[in-house]
């Protein structure tokens, strides 16, 4: 069964789109795409603390610096198309302000994720990928009408909501496998991984006090 159809709207949904589109045309414009890519891109061993790099944007602010940046139209579609999904669907429940917060704590969770794994790549990551998981997980929680029964794996007991999510973090996880073989890049999986991770936990507080849903 497919969701509801939410109110039109959606303005931070359609306004963080509408930015990242803006971002890649200006710099495809300018000519200035590779160097945004070093200078705004996440770059790990720079969160670290290995790496100084004159000029550029200030080491903690690129976890938010490059949700703006992709490496190709391809890369840059795929991302707002699955955002415009389920983007106006989790912002329809928490309201343009709390939707912003999930989204940009989902980017900051993804990118410290991303630096944890690898803190001396020097290898530039680029994309809204992490921040759209945190969206996706709240979206799973949130609008998944067909369940998973609660189990027991390990000697833990495990909600069905939860599995439910990490079904959906399946499908996200082998989209951006496909964007990647596609793009001839690699996945920054662990940046994926934090930002799900942080949707799953932040989508609940979030959601206290707001619209209640259909279910």
């Amino acid at each position: 069964m497919k969701p509801f159809q939410p109110p039109t709207g959606s303005r931070a949904t359609h306004a963080i789109i509408a930015g990242c589109v803006a971002v890649h045309i200006l710099l495809l414009l300018t000519g200035a795409g590779d160097e945004a890519a070093f200078r705004a891109a996440l770059i790990p061993a720079r969160l670290a603390g290995g790496v100084m790099l004159d000029g550029a944007v200030p080491a903690w602010l690129t976890p938010l610096t490059s949700l703006l940046l992709h490496s190709g139209w391809f890369h840059l579609g795929m991302n707002m198309l699955f955002l415009l999904f389920v983007g106006r669907y989790v912002e329809w429940v928490l309201g343009p302000a709390r939707f912003v917060l999930l989204y940009l704590a989902g980017g900051y969770a993804a990118g410290l994720a991303q630096v944890a794994a690898g803190p001396l790549s020097t290898d530039p990551v680029v994309g809204a990928s992490g921040a759209i998981a945190a969206v996706f997980a709240a979206y799973a929680l949130l609008f998944a009408r067909q369940r998973v029964a609660p189990r027991r794996i390990a000697g833990i007991n495990v909600p069905g909501g939860l599995l439910t999510a990490l079904w959906f973090a399946l499908i996200w996880t082998i989209l951006q496998l496909m964007t990647g073989a596609v793009l001839g890049g690699g996945i920054a999986v662990w940046s994926h991984i934090g930002g799900f991770a942080a949707g799953l936990a932040l989508i609940r507080p979030l959601a206290r006090g707001a619209r209640a849903l259909p279910l």
